[in-house]
């Protein structure tokens, strides 16, 4: 599936996108785990179909009890 031509500023395109972080608790802020996790939840959607990642983005801005709870937000095109 080829992607939009984002170098064009007048050109409109738009992408689905889902944020993703480890369960509320002990361990939330394990980066290596929170890696894997998104890596199987775009297995997951792959096997669902056609996908193209278009991009992905990490935040860490969020902190709670537990200490930091870093999130992914990963941006896709979807053949469906």
């Amino acid at each position: 599936m080829p992607g939009k031509d984002v170098s064009d500023p007048k050109g409109h395109w738009s992408c689905r996108y889902y944020s993703i972080s480890l369960p509320l608790g002990e361990g939330q802020g394990n980066v290596a785990a929170l890696l894997r996790h998104a890596a199987d939840s775009i297995d997951s959607l792959t096997e669902a179909g056609e996908l193209e990642i278009v991009g992905l983005m990490y935040t860490d801005g969020e902190v709670n009890e537990y200490g930091e709870w870093p999130s992914i937000t990963v941006f896709y095109n979807s053949g469906q």
